[in-house]
């Protein structure tokens, strides 16, 4: 290639012999690549000039060179926790690394207008939104905006086509929760699940009950709830009328598994001596919870970065085709089964 060609992240991914994502999170300094890997792509990086060019090319073109990076206003208060705050982080570290300016933009469920008037406005190229269950509204409004837009998260089962979305497999992380209790003998295993109707609370259940179906156990009571740790305290309590031997838990969340936690102890089952019991996030809740909390993880960083890499790839070739990308859960076992 010569030295007054443009390079793009794809030069660079093909200089150092990766693919494409794996030279944009070795860019973006992510511990998920390999050492050797970083160093192949920073090399090749350095030898093209990737960073200088791609600078140039947005001045050249007009663009704005900065992406935005659209959250729940209820994150100035905390309550987003991990599920905002750490995808903004791995989107951030992506879009440093391709010397792209983010530009943190809050969504005000009372008045989103100021939001879309900036999104339409052409003071960014693009945006990536993370969704909490409060902004499906917003989901809904952003659909036709004049920019490629990637949501963090799905609200709704099915999706416009048309659309791009990065979220976790949330129904291969119910089906880890409840093999991970019937392994441990469990048999009569309740569920205090999230709201009901919303997407990735019922995958969570819909997966728990298919690995249940799959070692011919029935389920439980299955309770629904909030998220939050007084919902779940009431579903297990609901729970524990409607079958005072459970054995174990699945919970939706970690905040319910321990409002859970509190209600057996309060009844004299003990966790995991007579009830085991397995929440969803794999939150700092879940460490720090007595016992400690096995927990399904959402890979939430990973989820913002590879989010921010899609923006990205549509910016370099508007040609390409909207994806739905799931990234895989995991089981964190810790003491409560």
């Amino acid at each position: 290639m010569s030295r007054s060609a443009r390079p793009t992240l794809l030069d660079v991914a093909r200089a150092a012999g990766v693919s494409r994502a794996t030279a944009s999170r070795a860019l973006a300094g992510l511990t998920s690549v390999d050492g050797d890997l970083v160093r192949r792509v920073r090399a090749a990086a350095a030898d093209l000039d990737y960073r200088t060019n791609t600078a140039a090319r947005a001045l050249r073109s007009g663009a704005t060179g900065s992406v935005a990076l659209v959250a729940p206003s209820s994150e100035l208060e905390g309550q987003g926790g991990p599920f905002v705050g750490a995808p903004l982080r791995g989107a951030t570290a992506v879009l440093f690394a391709r010397s792209v300016q983010p530009v943190l933009l809050l969504d005000d469920a009372r008045d989103r207008a100021p939001l879309l008037r900036y999104l339409t406005s052409g003071h960014v190229d693009a945006a990536v939104v993370v969704l909490q269950r409060e902004s499906e509204p917003l989901f809904a409004e952003l659909g036709d905006l004049p920019l490629p837009v990637v949501f963090v998260g799905r609200p709704r089962a099915t999706m416009d086509d048309a659309l791009t979305s990065v979220d976790s497999d949330h129904y291969g992380g119910g089906r880890l929760a409840a093999r991970a209790l019937l392994e441990a003998g469990r048999r009569r295993i309740a569920a205090v699940a999230g709201p009901a109707g919303y997407a990735p609370a019922d995958a969570r259940t819909r997966g728990f009950r298919d690995e249940l179906a799959a070692w011919d156990v029935a389920p439980g009571p299955v309770v629904h709830g909030s998220f939050s740790m007084s919902s779940g305290a009431s579903a297990a309590a609901s729970v524990l009328r409607r079958d005072p031997m459970v054995d174990a838990l699945f919970a939706g969340s970690d905040l319910m598994a321990l409002g859970a936690m509190r209600v057996l102890e309060a009844g004299g089952r003990r966790v995991p001596d007579d009830v085991s019991v397995v929440g969803f996030d794999d939150t700092v809740v879940a460490e720090t919870c007595d016992p400690p909390l096995t927990s399904v993880r959402q890979p939430l960083r990973e989820l913002g970065a590879r989010a921010a890499e899609l923006v990205l790839e549509v910016l370099d070739d508007p040609r390409v085709e909207p994806q739905h990308v799931v990234l895989p859960t995991t089981l964190t076992a810790r003491e409560s089964v």
